[in-house]
């Protein structure tokens, strides 16, 4: 597939609605904890299972794009997804839920990394990132849209109705995947390899070892503590979940800008300077809330938070598209699969904290850990060999 040909437009749709997905809870957790007689903690799962499946899902879904074809993949699981997000709206326990969302977690794992894969199989590494942030486009815009909308929806009609809306968009949104997998030629790698076989390959290389692990533990901080500033926002500040969703929307603007310069910002201060300013807001952004700021200087932190989460992981996002180039989706897929495990570890053991320590002690670690992760990722001088 050459640059010319890549499906870019229908991409961005997958990750504007996989986006959804991923967020669409976080506003709504103290709804639904209250709906179904749980606490804050109690329904974490809620969040933490989505991602726990995500990322288990990886080492199969993986090495299927490789030998099916990546886009045949993406139009499969969207279909299944979809059908997942919306049996969630009508789920009648708390447990019922979390195995919901889990199971769209699992077909949701088909769609970003097998959706980057395929674009690292049609551009130069030297405009890949570039491409990436376009791409992530729909993803932020999920991001800077659900938390807002879904916050205003669980005051008016409550949680219920978002999760049908959003399962029906992506069925419908299915058939244009499907659609584009039949007219396009698939992209196929290794076929006669197994996925065993690929994976030993990928994890006797030292670059990909070290990259994996430092995704890990920016998923368990960067993305794993986020999801409870919509929380901490209802019950620490006493703000509705309507107001919660658009504070927490600035985030979404903050990764949006990202995605409209991060070309520029690849050129202008190389992977490293992104690595190193990147870090630096992460830590602002959980440290800054750990501090119980205005409200307008939450959202300030929140708009930081979110750049510099684009501008941190596009630089690893990038680099994981070449840890395997002969078998790019199997490559993503124990990238998701490190990301994703990372953020359903880090959001439960948030949970599990949370009682104990509270909010503030929370973010406030999380920025610690942050601050090492960046210095560890910034001091990489191999991988630095590419800013």
């Amino acid at each position: 597939m050459t640059p010319h040909a890549l499906p870019l437009p229908i991409l961005i749709l997958t990750g504007f609605l996989s986006g959804a997905g991923i967020r669409v809870a976080d506003p709504l957790l103290a709804l639904i904890a209250g709906r179904f007689g749980a606490s804050v903690a109690a329904a974490a799962p809620v969040v933490a299972g989505f991602t726990l499946a995500y990322g288990l899902a990886q080492p199969v879904l993986g090495p299927l794009g490789d030998r099916l074809g990546k886009l045949r993949l993406i139009a499969g699981c969207m279909a299944l997804y979809g059908a997942a997000t919306l049996a969630s709206a009508f789920a009648p326990s708390l447990g019922g839920l979390t195995a919901a969302r889990a199971v769209a977690g699992a077909f949701a794992g088909g769609l970003i990394p097998v959706a980057i894969a395929l674009i690292g199989d049609a551009t130069t590494y030297a405009t890949r990132q570039a491409t990436l942030g376009r791409f992530m486009t729909g993803m932020v815009l999920s991001n800077l849209i659900t938390a807002p909308l879904a916050g205003i929806a669980g005051d008016w009609v409550g949680w219920r109705p978002v999760f049908g809306l959003l399962g029906s968009a992506s069925l419908v949104a299915a058939v244009p995947l499907w659609r584009e997998a039949a007219r396009t030629a698939p992209v196929v790698h290794g076929p006669g390899a197994s996925a065993l076989a690929r994976y030993a390959m990928l994890l006797r290389r030292a670059s990909a070892r070290r990259l994996l692990a430092l995704v890990g533990l920016e998923g368990a901080l960067a993305f794993g503590a986020p999801p409870f500033i919509g929380a901490f926002l209802v019950e620490g500040y006493g703000l509705d979940f309507t107001g919660a969703g658009l504070l927490l929307g600035a985030a979404g603007l903050g990764a949006l800008l990202y995605t409209r310069i991060a070309g520029w910002l690849v050129r202008r201060f190389g992977e490293r300077g992104l690595l190193i300013g990147g870090g630096a807001g992460l830590v602002v952004w959980l440290g800054g809330i750990a501090l119980s700021p205005p409200l307008a200087v939450v959202a300030a932190a929140n708009f930081v938070g979110g750049f510099s989460v684009g501008s941190f992981h596009g630089v690893l996002q990038a680099r994981g598209s070449e840890m395997l180039p002969e078998s790019r989706s199997t490559g993503m897929a124990a990238f998701a699969f490190c990301l994703f495990v990372g953020l359903a570890l880090g959001a439960g053991v948030v949970g599990v904290l949370l009682p104990l320590v509270g909010y503030r002690a929370l973010f406030g670690g999380a920025a610690m850990g942050m601050a090492a992760v960046a210095v560890l990722a910034a001091s990489d001088r191999r991988a630095g060999a590419r800013a």
